[in-house]
């Protein structure tokens, strides 16, 4: 099949999970021999078509914006149509594929073949549960409040030929929330790499040296630091209840945005127990996971909690929100209310006082990760659903 891919996010433009399912989605389509376009913002000096080095199937379009300016987005999704006409002209395709809601940008289908969205979350849903961050960068585009954001979702779901869901809560909600009909949605979850590293003691003592890490216990956090929808503040206001019982580090990994949480830490008094690595690259992150004694997914809304996967890949135990799909993914974790601070703080405490509990769940996550989620097993179930809609569109 050949394949159009559209999503904002690609490397090395990856701001949290929708980046994260669209790199490792088209390399998976590529290697099970499919030719695979992915149309994603420009970068500097980079050719408008080249192909990825490692797997020869698989085309990056850049498609130019101003990267000087802002309005990133609304650059991206005005543009795409024509990049995709250029293309067609000369290939057409058999599918194509919308990572969210880049979708909108097509007033009408451009080309005959099928099409197909992914939605991570209803943003709808998340709008109506608080302002949260992201919604705020959409507002700047729009120049509107709340109401503008809906109707451009609406139109991506009931537009598309089918819809990926990543978890059945996402499902859930586009069918309570748009009305959408249930054989329109097939959900399909995320994918986990597998990729084994061997990590020496070396590498800790080197990452705890770059970090000044101390000799605690080590509570993880990973994603958008100043997103309301991620917690941190939830979880900034739980940990120096921790303090109180056990000296702890609080790591935070993620870029920062406006200060939010750095400005939190400071006025809690816990700023020496709370280190900020910013944004670091995958092996890091790895170790970092590696390194800590139990990873906290304080999440007020999640349409699927990659980074709980990932943290359960590397055999850590996961405290976590009741919230989303959160409950659907983590059937080992230790779950508590949203914005719960006692019992999050509680938690937190217990598990970092039994290793040997800490440890069963770890091994517990690592098995049920392994027989459940893989990137291969996300593209083979993908490209079942493109042939099934193939065979009905024509």
């Amino acid at each position: 099949m050949r394949i159009a891919f559209v999503t904002f996010e690609y490397p090395p433009f990856i701001i949290g999970g929708a980046g994260i399912y669209a790199e490792n989605l088209t390399k998976e389509l590529a290697k099970l021999g499919h030719e695979v376009y992915v149309f994603t913002p420009s970068i500097e000096n980079v050719k408008w078509m080249h192909h990825n080095e490692e797997i020869k199937n698989l085309q990056i379009i850049n498609v130019k914006i101003n990267n000087k300016l802002s309005l990133r987005a609304l650059q991206f999704w005005i543009q795409v149509p024509k990049y995709i006409k250029r293309i067609e002209k000369k290939k057409k395709f058999d599918i194509v594929h919308f990572n969210s809601m880049s979708y909108w940008s097509l007033k009408n289908k451009l080309v005959k073949a099928p099409h197909v969205i992914t939605i991570h979350h209803v943003v709808r849903n998340a709008i109506q549960t608080n302002n949260f961050g992201f919604i705020f960068r959409i507002r700047s585009i729009s120049g509107e409040n709340n109401f503008i954001i809906p109707f451009i979702e609406e139109r991506c779901v009931k537009n598309a030929d089918r819809i990926i869901a990543v978890s059945n809560f996402t499902k859930n909600q586009l069918i309570k929330t748009y009305s959408i009909t249930s054989n329109k949605i097939k959900v399909i979850y995320n994918g986990i790499n597998w990729n084994q590293f061997v990590f020496t003691e070396d590498d800790f003592v080197k990452l705890k040296e770059q970090y000044n890490i101390p000799n605690t216990p080590i509570i993880l956090f990973v994603g958008r630091v100043d997103d309301p929808r991620k917690g941190l503040d939830f979880l900034l206001k739980s940990f120096k209840n921790v303090l109180k019982k056990i000296n702890a580090t609080l790591l935070v990994v993620g870029k920062e945005q406006d200060g939010t949480a750095r400005k939190l830490t400071e006025s809690l008094g816990i700023s020496k127990s709370v280190i900020f690595t910013g944004f670091i690259d995958e092996m890091t992150l790895k170790k970092c996971y590696k390194l800590c004694d139990v990873y906290v997914c304080p999440s007020r809304l999640e349409g699927f909690g990659l980074t709980i996967l990932e943290a359960m890949t590397l055999g850590k135990p996961i405290i976590a929100t009741r919230t989303g799909a959160i409950p659907e993914i983590t059937p080992n974790g230790i779950l508590v209310n949203v914005d719960d601070i006692e019992g999050l703080s509680n938690s937190i405490y217990e598990i970092l006082q039994d290793k040997k509990q800490a440890e069963r769940l770890g091994e517990q996550n690592i098995k049920y990760v392994k027989e459940r989620f893989s990137w291969k097993k996300t593209a083979k179930k993908t490209e079942q659903l493109y042939k099934q809609l193939i065979d009905i569109h024509f």
